[in-house]
């Protein structure tokens, strides 16, 4: 609901005269649009090839769960939220591939609007430390790594405590 609201806002403040209700109803179509998007982006950042971008986004459009959270007039936490799901994965390895404090700062922030949209920000915090662990076994640790977890996982979890429902 505060997604509609900065959205209408925001359409306000541009004098762009938008009922409450038309956001509402195209809240859920826009952020599939969002998904392809940011899933294209986390297969062409994990991979390096366009094409795997592109396929993976074909993919994701066309799976009958997520086209039927993302229909017109479906008004759920599930649309926005699947979207910041994507998109704390694709700022996670960019922050892993670049090592750059800023990188970790947006993924943590993004984690912080997923943690706000729907309770299943427990498959983020428990993920993330999994593929830490796993580059801990397999010898690939690097300062990159380190420097995304830590600023990640300190700044993400203090966000998260700001919404009642995590708390501490």
């Amino acid at each position: 609901m505060l997604t509609s609201c900065f959205i209408k806002w925001f359409f306000d403040f541009l004098s762009f005269p938008i009922d409450i209700r038309n956001i509402c109803v195209f809240l859920a179509p826009g952020f599939s649009t969002f998904q392809c998007y940011s899933t294209y982006l986390l297969a062409k950042e994990s991979t390096n090839r366009h094409d795997a971008g592109l396929y993976s986004a074909l993919f994701i459009a066309v799976i009958p769960s997520i086209i039927s959270r993302g229909c017109a007039g479906s008004y759920d936490n599930e649309a926005v939220s699947i979207w910041a799901m994507i998109h704390t994965f694709y700022l996670w390895i960019k922050a892993c591939n670049t090592g750059s404090i800023l990188w970790s700062l947006l993924c943590a922030i993004n984690y912080f609007y997923m943690v706000a949209s729907w309770g299943g920000y427990s498959f983020l915090i428990n993920i993330i430390p999994v593929h830490v662990l796993g580059m801990m076994f397999i010898n690939k640790l690097n300062l990159k790594i380190y420097v995304a977890y830590s600023v990640f996982y300190t700044m993400g979890s203090l966000m998260a405590m700001l919404i009642t429902f995590v708390n501490f």
